[in-house]
């Protein structure tokens, strides 16, 4: 279930293990769903955009992205940081998609770091 742009390509390299219990886990917890309700939440990722309303977002707002993020680039996050009011950006010099498994101290300390700020 994990696809492998999950994580970036050096992480996948260089810890294949810490992917393989990942995956087994997210696996195990997607195959345990009702298959209708996760065909459903798959496609309102697919087909709801509210693009046109991030700049009515009211709320400091931190962007993290990773510069190895193969589904959300950090192109797609300026994008994101443009649009959106008050809004920071810090793109990760290392890390894929899923920081938070690939760089947890690093997400840690900049979710915490904005939220003291």
């Amino acid at each position: 279930m994990v696809m492998p742009w999950l994580f970036s390509k050096p992480f996948r390299k260089q810890q294949p293990e810490n992917v393989k219990e990942i995956k087994e886990r997210l696996t195990k917890n997607y195959l345990t769903r009702n298959s209708a309700a996760f065909e459903r939440q798959l496609n309102a990722n697919i087909t709801h955009d509210t693009r046109n309303q991030l700049g009515e977002i009211k709320s400091p707002t931190l962007i993290l992205v990773g510069k190895d993020d193969e589904l959300t680039s950090p192109n797609m996050a300026e994008e994101l940081r443009s649009e959106i009011p008050d809004s920071k950006l810090l793109i990760c010099k290392q890390g894929g998609h899923a920081l938070y498994w690939e760089v947890p101290d690093l997400f840690n300390k900049a979710v915490l770091d904005f939220i003291n700020s």
